[in-house]
């Protein structure tokens, strides 16, 4: 069970409780690699009794002093800390070492490659989630915001986040003046599993408004290489998580690319500033 699930599960059974406490578990594992930057650590871990199974995902830690003299093949104990929308681990112990079993990563995509401000996107066919296909290039004399997500993504500060910050937006954009062509997307690179159905039931629990916000997918390769456009990269290691990173872009009425954001550091209010400064149509 992913920790999106159980951030869902723990607040409808908190009943008249504003926020449930947080809950602590314990978890052994390998680092595979660590990202000081953003304090993120990829931890390949075994079974976390009463909470998930054995699997290999990103953790947030919550000081980043815990990852001085970490380093890519640590054998590591730790403390995870879930709360109803975070999850990052408070203690981080090295125990051994051992070399490190790579899982094959889709490559990089060339910064040559990449679309850059001012670019016009590239088109790709898409499937919403009511089924029906149609494709990015439909979007033109509207501006558009999309990001990169899947529905079981358990990093409460990854996918759910971006969903949050939609339902942001799409919010604000009921109360902002000149952006009522405005239009938010959100594509999943997990089409095996994120149907159309699957998209549907994410699109009533984000409380989307199909006329302004739509989820959708495609075929595998397509979205690949439509999101290594935007940065975006997946590793497929054999379980329901993928690892990746993110990409939210604003795209002006001409389908050029206003702003990226590869990182989850932005904002609603972000978004709407740069839909604002985004390009409207004069028609």
């Amino acid at each position: 069970m992913s920790i999106a699930r159980l951030v869902v599960i723990a607040a409808l059974c908190a009943g008249c409780q504003r926020e449930p406490p947080a809950k602590e578990y314990q978890l052994t594992g390998q680092i595979l690699s660590i990202k000081p930057e953003s304090q993120e650590v990829l931890v390949k871990h075994e079974d976390i009794p009463g909470f998930m199974m054995a699997m290999t995902m990103p953790y947030k830690v919550n000081d980043a002093d815990l990852l001085k003299d970490k380093t890519a093949g640590d054998m590591i104990t730790a403390t995870l800390v879930v709360g109803e929308t975070t999850a990052y681990l408070s203690s981080l112990t090295k125990t051994g070492h051992a070399e490190v079993a790579v899982p094959p990563v889709q490559p990089e995509v060339s910064a040559l490659d990449m679309v850059k401000s001012g670019d016009a996107v590239p088109d790709v066919t898409l499937v919403n989630e009511d089924g029906k296909p149609f494709t990015l290039a439909s979007y033109r004399g509207r501006r558009l915001a999309l990001t990169f997500i899947y529905t079981r993504c358990p990093d409460a500060e990854f996918c759910p986040l971006m969903n949050q910050n939609f339902l942001a937006v799409q919010k604000a954009l009921q109360s902002t003046q000149g952006l009522g062509d405005v239009q938010l997307l959100s594509i999943s690179f997990d089409p095996e599993f994120d149907t159309p159905e699957i998209l549907n039931a994410q699109a009533r629990r984000t409380q989307a408004d199909p006329k302004v916000w739509r989820f959708a997918t495609g075929k595998t390769e397509d979205i690949a290489s439509f999101a290594s456009r935007f940065g975006v990269t997946v590793t497929r290691n054999g379980s329901p998580v993928l690892i990746h990173n993110l990409g939210t872009a604003v795209i002006d009425s001409k389908g050029r690319l206003a702003t990226l954001h590869s990182t989850n550091r932005w904002t609603p209010s972000d978004l709407i500033a740069e839909l604002q400064a985004a390009a409207a149509s004069t028609n």
